[in-house]
């Protein structure tokens, strides 16, 4: 809510002098609700404490006393300086919501595109394979890039079986919405979608206007009835004119239906035939348009449609039209209460209510000097331009970027305040804020020339040291990339302006970040190479360890398989011995057995021997024999049997124990 309070002032501007009325309003309305609340509840405090204070000193001294006692101080006196301090209290609120009085006209350069819409408003339109129709929707996106194009001139075509200027370029955007509005398919007479006859409009609209960014955005359906689409084209290539198309509309097609005049029921639309007509999108009439001419199509489905366009197509063309407008800059009004105050509170202070001074008068005294002292510290609070700049002239840039950065709490879309920041940034050595500030002055409509180029010469400087902060050395070419990108803007707008200091300084800064360029370049090649070489090294010392390993592995399993073939050597070794253990106890037996015959052949030769030396034993045994005929054994037989078999036996055994003994060997026979 504005309070408004209007007098009548006399100015000039140049050789014209009118009568206007200055507007007073304030720009924080809310503080003064809060005033209206807070200073009568302080007065009804006061008169509160005036009358308790004076319940209390009579309750302990009579009446007539006290106007002796009180006698040479003037009550008047001291209500007079408790309605000066409501009054500074007052004023002082007035002053924090900031009230304006009047304005200035301030001269402004914007740059703007000149920008047609042309319009299809043929009977294929009403198609509803888009809500709620085709015309209605393609009028839903021209309003659309119209508040994208906010600085730019825009014009309107319709268009069916001919073509009109509906509305001329303009900045008037009320004029605009209205012609955009009252498009009707009934608007042009003649039937039919005549699209070069719309080409040819606009072409003959530029042709009338100076030179600029020519664009046509042309919304139609596709369904071209007429010849001289392509000679349109052409012409518009001659001026230069970019044709961007707008799809309406889809390529499976849809009826038509229309309202009957007498009955008013809707009926397909049909021919001169008789049959039904299906309307379909005709993209690739349009994308050739389009293409022809360098610019692109694009069917309108979604929201965004008009923002891809104009962020795609529009908004990266540069315009060269310069327009100058008049802007109101209100004037600030604070002082005026804020020096009121501070009269009251030094009038208050001066003001005497006796020869002594009682306790209430040392209170208001004391408020008082408070309150002075906050209003001598007011002014340091409050960041005005001047601050800042001397803060700049003095080196303190950390202090003017606090400054500025109030300041734009206040006036966030000045050119002049974001420049400023950001160069107070950068000889603080903050480069992302300084890169901030100085897109934000670029990106704002009211930064004339002069201003723009040296954004961009800054910014060139801010992106340089932000890259020179980096360690990763594809985010330092990006930066410094972008900061060549940037010199070469600073210099194709040095090339509209008077030559300056600046287009030197950006040329020569140009120079310097390709030499870095060109320096980061050799050594990330050279860093490549070195990573390269190590990557080889290192690849030779894994093959290397890898033979090292095999040759390592070769030799474990040569160890193996000579431990083997000691062991089978050892195992062979030992199966021989025992075998030849066994073949010569096998041979041992043999000869003792060989020996024992012998013994038994040598027992039995001795026994023969023995028998045959016995005197005539025939002659015995042929008397045993005759005594013994029935075949029994003489007792001399017995006899002589007997010692043969002791001798035997003597003859056995010590050959057995001596054998035994002299192989050391010990076996149970």
């Amino acid at each position: 809510m504005n309070f408004r309070v209007a007098e009548a002032e006399l100015r000039e501007y140049g050789s014209r002098a009118f009568l206007e009325r200055k507007v007073v309003h304030f720009e924080h309305s809310q503080i003064l609700w809060l005033t209206a609340l807070v200073v009568p509840l302080l007065g009804l405090f006061l008169g509160w404490a005036w009358r308790r204070r004076r319940e209390r000193v009579t309750r302990f001294i009579h009446a007539n006393l006290v106007e002796q006692l009180t006698l040479g101080l003037s009550a008047a006196r001291r209500k007079a300086k408790l309605a000066l301090l409501l009054g500074v209290v007052l004023l002082l609120f007035i002053a924090l919501a900031q009230p304006k009085g009047g304005y200035e006209l301030q001269k402004t350069e914007t740059r703007s595109l000149d920008i047609l819409v042309a319009v299809d408003t043929s009977r294929s339109m009403l198609a509803t394979d888009q809500s709620p129709n085709r015309l209605e929707r393609a009028k839903l996106a021209v309003l659309d890039l119209m508040r994208l194009a906010k600085r730019d001139r825009l014009g309107l075509i319709a268009f069916s079986g001919t073509a009109f200027l509906q509305c001329p370029l303009t900045i008037d955007r009320n004029a605009f919405i209205q012609n955009v509005n009252s498009l009707t398919t009934d608007i042009i007479p003649q039937g039919g979608t005549a699209i070069g006859e719309a080409v040819t409009e606009a072409v003959r609209t530029f042709e009338k206007e100076e030179d600029n960014h020519k664009v046509l955005v042309l919304m139609t359906d596709g369904e071209d009835h007429e010849a001289g689409v392509t000679d349109a084209a052409q012409k518009a290539n001659k001026i230069g004119m970019k044709i961007f198309t707008i799809g309406l509309g889809s390529t499976e097609g849809e009826l038509i239906q229309l309202p009957d005049p007498q009955t008013g029921r809707l009926e397909f639309l049909k021919d001169a035939s008789g049959n039904v007509v299906k309307s379909r999108l005709n993209e690739t009439l349009l994308r050739t348009l389009s293409t022809d001419t360098g610019a692109f199509y694009l069917p309108l489905q979604g929201a965004d449609t008009m923002e891809r366009l104009y962020e795609a197509g529009l908004a990266g063309l540069t315009p060269n039209r310069i327009e100058n407008q008049m802007t109101k800059r209100y004037i600030e009004r604070y002082q005026w209460p804020l020096g009121l105050a501070i009269l009251l509170l030094l009038s208050e202070m001066l003001l005497r209510e006796g020869r002594r001074k009682s306790p209430t008068n040392r209170a208001s005294t004391g408020a008082a000097a408070a309150a002075l002292g906050l209003l001598l510290l007011a002014p340091v609070a409050l960041a005005t331009p001047a601050d800042a700049r001397r803060a700049m002239e003095q080196d303190e840039f950390g202090r003017a970027l606090r400054l500025y950065e109030k300041l734009l709490k206040d006036s966030p879309e000045d050119a002049r305040l974001h420049y400023n920041a950001g160069a107070a940034a950068y000889g603080a050595g903050d480069f992302e804020k300084a890169r901030n500030y100085f897109n934000s002055t670029l990106a704002s409509p009211d930064a004339p020339l002069p201003l723009q180029q040296r954004a961009f010469y800054n910014l060139g400087n801010a992106m340089f040291r932000l890259g020179e902060t980096t360690e990763n050395p594809d985010d330092k070419a990006k930066q410094w990339n972008g900061a060549l990108k940037k010199y070469e803007g600073a210099s194709d707008l040095s090339k509209q302006l008077e030559k300056t200091l600046d287009d030197e300084d950006a040329r020569f800064n140009t120079d310097v970040v390709k030499k870095r360029l060109e320096q980061l370049k050799q050594q990330q090649q050279q860093q490549g190479d070195d990573k390269q070489d190590k990557e080889n090294q290192d690849k030779n010392e894994q093959q290397k360890d890898q033979e090292q390993q095999k040759s390592d592995d070769q030799k474990k399993q040569e160890q193996e398989q000579q431990q083997k073939d000691q062991q089978q050597k050892q195992d062979q070794q030992k199966g021989d011995e025992e075998k030849k253990e066994q073949q010569q106890q096998q041979s041992g037996q043999k000869e003792e057995e060989k020996k024992e015959e012998q013994q038994k052949q040598d027992g039995s030769g001795e026994e023969d021997k023995k028998e045959q030396s016995q005197p005539k034993p025939g002659e015995e045994q042929s008397d045993a024999g005759q005594a013994q005929p029935d075949g029994k054994m003489t007792p001399e037989q017995v006899r002589q049997l007997l010692n043969t078999l002791k001798q035997q036996e003597r003859i056995y055994r010590p050959a057995q124990k001596g054998k035994a003994r002299n192989r050391g060997i010990t076996k149970n026979w």
